[in-house]
């Protein structure tokens, strides 16, 4: 899941990555897209670190996958996009998350609009994203910009010269 949030990637690019596609060193994937484009992804120390865990008491080749489906007919396959769903959906559950929907989509939203909070520009989002036009991202900007009215509504010069009053 902290990979899923840290890069923004797609259920089927997650479920796609194959070890070959990992760079450890540089903490970066190469992913396989929509239109069948490839591009980088980044992720952090803390992702690297807990992703080494996770891959270093298993024997992977290049060609395996990253991520595998822990129980059922598909057992040490790669995760399918349903076996994703289930499994978030299940932590959902278990975390007690009721007021929205729990999804890989809701991971890849969450991790563009933290992006952006963070100071990330609309255009390089775009690239991050993958994503081939602006419009998309224009979606989450907007959201962002909602942060911003918040602080300042949060943070007025004048608002708060006239709490001081009180």
């Amino acid at each position: 899941m902290l990979f899923l949030y840290d890069t923004g990637v797609r259920a089927s690019e997650l479920c796609g990555l194959r070890m070959g596609d990992l760079d450890m060193a540089s903490r970066h994937a190469a992913v396989l897209g929509k239109g069948n484009k490839r591009r980088l992804v980044y992720f952090s120390r803390e992702t690297a670190k807990v992703l080494s865990t996770y891959i270093r008491p298993l024997t992977r080749e290049a060609d395996k996958p990253v991520f595998t489906s822990a129980s059922g007919t598909r057992s040490g396959e790669a995760l399918s996009r349903s076996g994703l769903l289930q499994l978030i959906e299940k932590l959902g559950k278990s975390a007690g998350i009721k007021a929205m929907k729990v999804s890989p989509h809701v991971f890849r939203h969450s991790a563009a609009i933290q992006l952006l909070r963070n100071g990330c520009d609309v255009y390089s989002l775009m690239g991050l994203m993958g994503h081939t036009s602006l419009a998309i991202c224009q979606n989450y900007l907007k959201l962002s910009h909602m942060d911003v009215e918040n602080q300042y509504r949060k943070c007025s010069p004048v608002d708060s010269l006239q709490r001081r009053k009180r």
